[in-house]
């Protein structure tokens, strides 16, 4: 597939409800955070279930793939780190730096551009769910203890990530899996259906977060961001694929995933411990509208590496 197909198959798509989410924003202003609750509570549970119930994956899969997110995000976290210290960034704009560089929009984005590049293959989406799962956990753990610098933050972060409803939804998921219990279809169908619905919605959310977000300065910092984020990490996470003997699929899904946008969560936590709200959100913005492009070369990449 050439670059212009993938971007034609798979980012328009993509881009399209997101610039609709833009213009509705504009006209309608929407609450943003009651968007995120629904994403976080009612799609991303049900999809994570559905995914899980109906994809076969072996405890061997998933501790590697695991092994492949935990050292791929201390690679990223150090480089962040490292940058910050070359640079000469305060303690803040550090911590949100390397917030913005290790935290990723796998949910909103990433599911998206999976179900679009692999064509609703459960056993691709089922890898980008456990990429998901993996998210949240370093957003509050890592993610908050490093904007907060408080000793307080991780049994908060923790009691906090144990709330989750996608931790409940990937239990019964694996569970009834396991157990080869079949669901009755009147209860499968509407979680299929709302499973459905989380990209569609998500796409919205993105372009509405987008049309709300504002470029003002640290425009030095903002691109050294989405170049570690959209560029450096896809090239560690390709060599580090090739260390783990990591092929098709399982390495495909990874490749994408490594190359997903800054988190939106990232510049929640710098607004909410006032670490340069400012930088982080504009980094947000800035790796989304330049990930149109770079995703479109990092997928056509992984469907031809791997």
């Amino acid at each position: 597939m050439s670059i212009l197909n993938t971007f034609y198959s798979i980012m328009l798509p993509i881009l399209i409800p997101i610039a609709i989410g833009a213009l509705l924003h504009r006209r309608f202003t929407f609450d943003l955070n009651s968007f995120s609750k629904l994403i976080i509570n009612y799609y991303v549970p049900a999809l994570a279930f559905v995914k899980i119930y109906e994809a076969r994956l072996s405890t061997k899969l998933i501790a590697s793939v695991a092994g492949f997110l935990l050292l791929q995000f201390l690679v990223i976290v150090m480089v962040g780190y490292a940058i910050s210290r070359i640079m000469g960034y305060s303690k803040p704009m550090a911590a949100s730096f390397s917030n913005s560089v290790s935290l990723t929009n796998n949910g909103n984005v990433g599911i998206p551009v999976n179900a679009l590049a692999f064509k609703h293959d459960p056993f691709a989406m089922s890898i980008q769910v456990i990429v998901v799962v993996f998210e949240l956990f370093a957003t509050f753990t890592f993610g908050l203890l490093n904007a907060s610098k408080a000793t307080s933050g991780l049994r908060k972060s923790l009691i906090q990530f144990a709330k989750m409803p996608v931790l409940y939804a990937i239990a019964a998921g694996s569970i009834l899996q396991l157990c080869d219990i079949r669901i009755p279809d009147p209860l499968l169908l509407p979680l299929d259906q709302i499973s459905s619905g989380m990209f569609a919605f998500a796409l919205v959310s993105i372009g509405a977060q987008i049309a709300s977000s504002k470029l003002q300065h640290n425009t030095s910092a903002v691109l050294l961001s989405s170049f570690v984020r959209l560029i450096l990490s896809p090239l560690c996470a390709y060599v580090i694929i090739l260390l783990l003997h990591m092929k098709g699929v399982t390495a495909q899904a990874l490749f994408i995933a490594s190359a997903i946008p800054t988190s939106r969560n990232s510049a929640a936590l710098a607004l909410e411990y006032g670490n340069e709200p400012g930088f982080a959100a504009q980094a947000v913005l800035v790796s989304m509208l330049l990930s149109s492009l770079t995703l479109t070369v990092v997928v056509n990449l992984a469907l031809v590496l791997f």
